[in-house]
């Protein structure tokens, strides 16, 4: 019972076969294609729009935070906090100042240490 193939019948099962599937793979480039070139032109849309609105004034001088603490750490903790500024500022070769010292909001809520074991905890690998 076996059943012998003319070769001619096996190449064009063959060649049928390799022409769909290369067939196919340019159709799905060409597909990937437009699709590309459709959200370039979005993206270059929002840029047009997002360059077209004004810039927000450049901040001249950072306003920064610290936890709460005790009444007499205060004045020590606003001066080490201005001589980072300071020392930021004479790495720019500007001169910053501290307008105001407060509370970050939420600080609060815990602790640094509980916030450093939140984000040990929860960093990815």
């Amino acid at each position: 019972m076996e059943m012998q193939m003319e070769m001619s019948y096996v190449f064009a099962v063959v060649i049928t076969g390799l022409v769909v599937v290369f067939l196919g793979l340019v159709l799905l480039i060409a597909f990937i294609s437009i699709i590309g070139k459709i959200f370039t032109a979005v993206d270059a849309k929002k840029k047009n729009k997002s360059a077209a609105a004004p810039a927000p004034k450049a901040v001249q001088a950072p306003a920064a935070a610290a936890a709460p603490v005790a009444a007499a750490d205060d004045d020590e903790i606003i001066a080490v906090i201005s001589a980072a500024v300071a020392m930021m500022g004479a790495a720019d070769g500007k001169s910053y100042r501290v307008k105001s010292v407060k509370a970050a909001p939420g600080a609060a809520s815990r602790s640094a240490w509980a916030m450093a074991g939140l984000k040990e905890t929860t960093n990815p690998f």
